[in-house]
């Protein structure tokens, strides 16, 4: 009843169909077609440009890493031009030394240095087995000598118990050296015996001392002269556990002995840590320094860290060398400071002596004046007992009768040139 209610009221609703194909025509198909191939021709060309994009830019990331690869081999070819200059220059300052180099002349100028200048300084090389000291006297001659190998034996040929010493850069022409004090293995009485014979120069390069019978060097048994005794000493242990010693503070104990002979007679030694390229942190290097130092007596600012040249290691590395020579510099500097103390100690010791000679007159009895003559020369008292008994025996029983007869008794006494100097030089001095 209701539809039909409406039906009446506003007339019955028409029904109209839509036919949705009635406008697709070929202009419409066309016209579609080709709105998707152009939508097709656009998305292709948009990757072909994000390709072309990708290309350029993984191209000009290339071309900046070349760049910057290149900028960085010249940085190292200049680094390594820089080094080598260096080196060349360090070496060549280091072949042309002279004593009083590093302090300069005037500061030796009170003291008698003719000795030293003409022999040179001579640095001993101590350290325990397995240091790397036979590598970095190696390395010093490598980068002295500019060969491939050294002539140091990493491997010791004498027994435990024999002390071997020999010297390395002597035959370079300059005015040091280096001595090698092989055999130590230990540092007890019997090797700081053997180390006193050698600092004394009564041990010299190639001849070997049996510990067990090695005698203590002092001032009446040092016949050597001062030139040929050690006048910088180069103390050698290892950063790693390949000296553990270093690390449980062991080698403070053994080497109070050495510290206690080295500081008053003003040897202050260099040390030399080597393995240092098997520790990386920072902070491990600083404590190694510092117990490094403690051990030896060096101040940290005379231990230097090297990573030694090895077999097999061809190439130069003048970064290597470098910190070689400037271990070396450093005991030369050590070496000319300690030459000047103990100079200006044998000075003082003279000067006191010759005013106690003046106190005791011309009368000064014969043996009096050979004792003096024994102290300021380091010699034995005991080789001038003939030369005594002979002037005796010839009436001459002091020390203005040998002045006055001296060039009528020169040439008959049984004594060396030298001694004949020595003596001369104290009676008309």
């Amino acid at each position: 009843m209701g539809n039909t209610l409406s039906e009446a009221l506003w007339g019955k609703p028409e029904v109209v169909y839509v036919d949705k194909y009635k406008d697709i025509t070929e202009e419409k198909v066309r016209e579609a077609k080709e709105k998707k191939a152009r939508q097709l021709r656009e998305q292709a060309e948009r990757e072909r440009r994000e390709i072309q994009e990708a290309e350029r830019r993984e191209e000009e990331r290339r071309r900046q890493q070349q760049q910057q690869e290149e900028q960085e081999k010249q940085k190292e070819a200049e680094r390594l031009r820089r080094l080598q200059q260096e080196s060349r220059g360090q070496k060549k300052k280091l072949l042309r030394y002279n004593f009083g180099d590093k302090h300069g002349l005037r500061n030796f100028a009170s003291i008698d240095k003719r000795d030293i200048q003409r022999s040179g300084l001579r640095i001993g090389v101590i350290g325990p087995t397995g240091s790397g000291k036979s590598s970095f006297i190696n390395t010093c001659e490598r980068a002295m000598k500019l060969t491939e190998k050294g002539t140091c034996e990493t491997q010791t040929s004498g027994a435990e118990g024999t002390t071997i010493v020999q010297e390395y850069l002597d035959d370079i022409g300059s005015k040091f050296c280096l001595v090698d004090t092989r055999g130590f293995f230990n540092y007890g009485e019997k090797e700081f015996t053997a180390m006193t014979n050698i600092v004394y120069g009564r041990l010299r390069p190639g001849e070997k001392i049996d510990l067990d019978s090695a005698e203590e060097a002092g001032k009446d048994d040092s016949w050597d002269a001062f030139s040929n005794g050690l006048h910088a000493i180069v103390i050698v242990l290892a950063a790693t556990h390949k000296d553990p010693l270093l690390y449980s503070g062991q080698h403070m104990t053994n080497l109070n002995t050495i510290r206690e002979f080295m500081k008053p007679r003003g040897i202050s030694p260099v040390t030399v840590v080597t393995h240092v390229d098997q520790v990386r942190d920072e902070k491990e290097l600083n404590k190694i320094k510092l117990k490094a130092s403690a051990a030896t007596g060096s101040p940290p600012s005379h231990v230097y860290f090297i990573e030694n040249y090895h077999p097999g290691h061809n190439d130069r590395d003048f970064s290597i060398e470098l910190r070689a020579m400037e271990i070396l510099n450093s005991a030369l500097l050590v070496g000319e400071r300690y030459v000047r103390i103990h100079k200006q100690q044998q000075q003082y010791a003279a000067e006191e002596r010759q005013a106690a000679a003046v106190q005791c007159g011309a009368n000064e009895p014969i043996e009096g004046f050979f004792r003096r003559l024994c102290d300021t020369r380091h010699i034995p008292y005991d080789k001038t007992e003939s030369v005594i008994a002979h002037l005796k025996e010839e009436d001459v029983t002091t020390a203005k009768l040998l002045r006055d007869n001296w060039d009528d008794l020169e040439a008959e006494l049984q004594i060396t040139s030298r001694m004949k100097t020595y003596v001369r030089e104290m009676l008309f001095k």
